[in-house]
């Protein structure tokens, strides 16, 4: 092929004055030899809007009149030192008009500074070329309103040249980031506007911008060669017809092909505009150009679907037909009536990884698969999995392994991470619910067919589960908002015994930026007796992540390890434990929650006898015992809720019916109102935890109280306490910021003074009290007989209490029972300073056997004598209200 007698001049040659439109700068002279002809002669790059196209007359033209020398090609160079130190700094800064239009489509700012878009001190956004070799070569200024379209009266531009007969040289945007090994598809598009935005939803694809329709130049398009390549063209005559682009990508022998998403469209609409009007269009399904202009018919354009995919590995045929044919040592073997590809890879945080595959059969519906990578690799598992979806699947091992090739050279699947717990996946912030998932902001987002819900950058498998039975962590679309279920919650229960519970659920919520403050996490302790409503309360908040959750009795024969994995099953939640006894032998693993560690053993597959790994606790632990700790150090590590036996009032009962079968609706939208508000939590929490820990510690000057009882009571309100001054909820009546500081403050010291005081009571007394609060809730000793009250003072007809004391106690222990006289003494000194006389005496009591006779008549030597009020407010012992024996 001869060379053209002239060309047109080359960047950065300036263009002209359009005599046609007369716009200043788009006119294109033609050259020869590196000298420009008479500026009659060119082309207008206006080319939907003008088009003028003036050629020289070529049996006649000279060059030797009315030229201009323009000179010759110069040594490119790259931007100084100085220049390149200012483009990192524009880099890190993300508020150009472009920035903020970008996040608003959810684009996050990590993509947008790994993509080199920054902003320069105007705010004017800039894009930053980078060459293969990861060199910055140049820059390209444009300004953007608010809406992500230019601004028409900024003129765009890259790098001034300097004046010495140097340039700075041009490459295709977005070049570095191309596939070193060039396997991914790559997608030239005219916009930087453009590569940016697709790039983000569209990640399966490499993307490069060349600026215009005709700016994919001799010199930018050596990084294409070796690639598979689709020219994405904009939606005007520019881009579909006269686009030098494509004539150049044919000249220099790269494999493309030209997709026209909107071919019913003549605007410059290109799929940027579709992602700004929430459409999200399938690349590969677009009208295919041949010929510079005539669109494929749409029925061989179906037929023709997988053309693309035969092209790319030479030992396997998909043929038109639905089958799969694999090259073998001597000839083509059918594999498969069906096509096969893989729709997800996954893989969760111990790198076990499965794959989601679809099966298109020619004739009926697409079949999904989920696969393990054992399974996947093993071709008798693949035919066994398939065979049961009613296909053929006939490859051996040998062919599987070329199909791999085949699909891993494609590269047109998604990586989605799978998640294993329910509650916060940390990393990309997300709130996993069973059937969806919330974002930071409190967005509903719904999983696809496969479970997995698209976030920024992120695709993630939410667990799965048994589509049988309604899961724990199920959310219901039930309308409720948390006023109005904690006004309800606390109507049932009393203020007192709902708010701390309140507090704690919403610092579940966040736990994790709890503990990056403090790695600590409090344990809820709810005590009290049979039929106080403890558990009530306590289920009422697991119905706050969905549904109910399933009991877990800690008397039942339960493994360290079942407990640590239930522990871990969930982030950022609450899971309740119920019938705490003391000596537990999982109490140090219960204690450890509180420090966040967890569980370590020898990974199930691990030949290395010293290799472990670790199980870690993500959710807050709530107990409910009818016992006090005796463990202090565990007692330590508790937020205490004593629940007392009260008789409850009408209002309580019928506020305790409306909440129970409100709760059977699921109560999870309380959760998602709540979850919008992290980066308030994150931006708040440590001000409000030291406000709290302050009050808290000012309120005991030189008590010697353990310093945890300050930080469990700060930690379990700072998150409550921010959303209450904030207006978000409404925990007490108070609106102003002081007022709700005094209650929040009133409220945790009591709740901390008593928990010392507890604290501090010596072990035979505690678990004397303790025990005989059991017996009483269980009916095993009664009023008149075997104590009664008499003014102030409670007798207690110590010698035959003792008796069903001590069997009592070895039944909830395990032990034998602290002694008659130790028991005695101890009593003796907590009501100093009454004598002996006083306290150790002859008291009459009623007779034991049944009479109608109710008088306390039988005289029982060595009884006892005790102040009521100091052991009901020590010990938390209630000798008065009991429910009925067939509650």
């Amino acid at each position: 092929m001869s060379k053209m007698p002239f060309q047109f001049e080359k960047h950065p040659k300036k263009k002209g004055r359009c005599p046609s439109c007369g716009d200043p700068k788009s006119f294109r002279y033609y050259e020869k030899d590196g000298v420009r002809l008479s500026e009659e002669f060119g082309k207008c790059e206006r080319t939907n809007s003008c088009g003028h196209h003036s050629k020289p007359n070529l049996p006649s033209f000279s060059t030797t009149i009315s030229s201009v020398n323009v000179g010759s090609d110069s040594e490119t160079l790259l931007p100084d030192v100085y220049k390149q130190e200012q483009y990192k700094t524009w880099n890190e800064n993300q508020e150009s008009a472009f920035h903020v239009y970008c996040q608003s489509l959810g684009i996050t700012k990590k993509h947008l500074s790994k993509h080199s878009v920054g902003t320069d001190q105007k705010g004017r956004t800039v894009f930053i070329l980078k060459n293969e070799k990861k060199e910055i070569v140049n820059a390209k200024w444009i300004l953007y309103k608010s809406d992500g379209h230019r601004d028409k009266a900024f003129t765009s531009h890259s790098l001034k040249q300097p004046p010495d007969g140097k340039k700075y040289g041009m490459c295709l945007y977005g070049e570095d980031l191309l596939d070193p090994e060039k396997q991914k598809m790559v997608i030239v598009v005219e916009s930087e506007k453009t590569k940016v935005i697709a790039s983000f939803f569209y990640s399966q694809f490499d993307w490069v911008a060349c600026g215009s329709a005709n700016g994919l130049t001799d010199t930018k398009i050596t990084p294409l060669k070796g690639r598979k390549v689709i020219w994405l063209c904009d939606a005007d005559k520019a881009g579909r017809l006269e686009a030098s682009s494509i004539k150049n990508l044919e000249k220099h022998g790269i494999d493309f092909e030209i997709i026209d998403l909107f071919p019913e469209r003549n605007d410059g609409y290109d799929i940027a505009d579709a992602i700004g009007d929430k459409q999200l269009h399938d690349i590969l399904s677009g009208v295919r150009v041949v010929n510079y202009g005539v669109h494929l018919d749409s029925t061989k354009q179906k037929k023709d679907t997988y053309a693309l995919n035969r092209s790319q590995y030479s030992t396997v045929d998909y043929r038109k037909d639905g089958s799969i044919w694999v090259l073998g040592k001597k000839n083509w073997e059918n594999v498969a009536n069906f096509h096969l590809f893989i729709k997800y890879c996954t893989e969760d945080e111990n790198q076990q990884i499965t794959w989601v595959l679809e099966l298109r059969p020619k004739n009926g519906d697409t079949v999904f698969l989920e696969v393990e990578h054992d399974g996947f690799c093993s071709s008798k598992r693949m035919k066994n999995l398939i065979t049961a979806k009613q296909l053929s699947f006939k490859a051996n091992d040998d062919h599987l392994s070329e199909i791999h090739a085949h699909l891993f050279a494609l590269k047109s699947f998604s990586k989605a991470v799978k998640i294993n717990r329910f509650g916060l996946h940390r990393e990309s912030e997300l709130f996993l619910f069973a059937n969806h998932a919330v974002t930071p902001e409190g967005e509903i987002i719904s999983p696809d067919e496969f479970g997995i819900v698209s976030f920024k950058d992120w695709c993630i498998s939410i667990p799965r589960i048994n589509t049988n039975k309604r899961h724990r962590f199920t959310l219901s679309d039930y309308p409720i908002k948390f006023n109005d279920w904690f006004n309800l919650f606390q109507e049932a229960h009393l203020k007192e015994n709902a708010f701390l519970p309140a507090c704690f659920y919403i610092m579940s919520l966040f736990r994790d930026l709890v503990i990056l403050h403090k790695p600590t996490s409090p344990i809820l302790y709810a005590k009290g007796p049979a039929g106080t409503g403890k558990s009530s309360i306590i289920r009422s908040l697991t119905y706050l992540f969905g549904f109910k959750q399933d009991d877990i009795n800690l008397k039942s024969k339960n493994t360290d390890a079942a407990l640590i994995k239930l522990m871990s099953q969930s982030s950022n939640t609450c899971l309740w434990m119920d019938e705490f006894v003391n000596n537990l032998p999982q109490e140090g693993l219960l204690q450890a929650v509180y420090d966040n560690t967890g569980y370590h053993k020898t990974p199930d597959n691990s030949r290395n006898k010293t290799e472990t790994e670790s199980i870690d606790i993500h959710s807050a632990l709530m107990l409910t015992s009818n016992y006090l700790p005796q463990n202090s150090i565990f007692f330590s590590r508790c937020l205490f809720i004593p629940i007392e036996s009260h008789q409850k009032t009408k209002e309580q009962i019928i506020a305790f019916t409306r909440l129970s079968e409100l709760q059977e609706n699921g109560l999870g939208m309380i959760t998602v109102e709540l979850l919008k508000h992290r980066a308030l939590i994150k931006k708040s929490y440590d001000s409000a935890y030291a406000t709290l820990y302050d009050r808290f510690k000012s309120g005991f000057i030189n008590e010697g109280l353990n310093e945890r009882l300050f930080s469990n009571m700060a930690q379990t309100m700072a998150c409550a306490f921010v959303l209450t001054c904030e207006g978000h909820i409404a925990l007490c009546e108070y609106t102003d910021r002081e007022d709700i500081l005094d209650e929040f403050t009133e409220i945790g010291r009591k709740s901390i003074s008593r928990q010392q005081s507890i604290n501090n009571v010596n072990s035979i007394l505690a678990e004397f009290f303790n025990t005989l609060q059991v017996m009483f809730d269980q009916h095993q000793i009664h009023e008149g007989i075997h104590f009664r009250f008499e003014g102030p003072f409670l007798y207690i007809r110590a010698p035959l209490i003792y008796t069903i004391f001590m069997e009592k106690y070895r039944r909830i222990h395990h032990k034998e029972a602290p002694d008659k006289d130790s028991v005695f003494q101890e009593i003796l000194q907590m009501e100093a300073p009454r004598t002996e006389k006083e306290v150790k005496k002859t008291i009459r009591f009623r007779q034991h056997e049944r009479n109608e006779n109710k008088a306390p008549t039988q005289a029982v030597t060595n009884s006892l004598s005790i102040t009521y009020e100091y052991v009901k407010s020590k010990y938390d012992l209630d000798l008065i209200n009991r429910q009925p024996k067939n509650f």
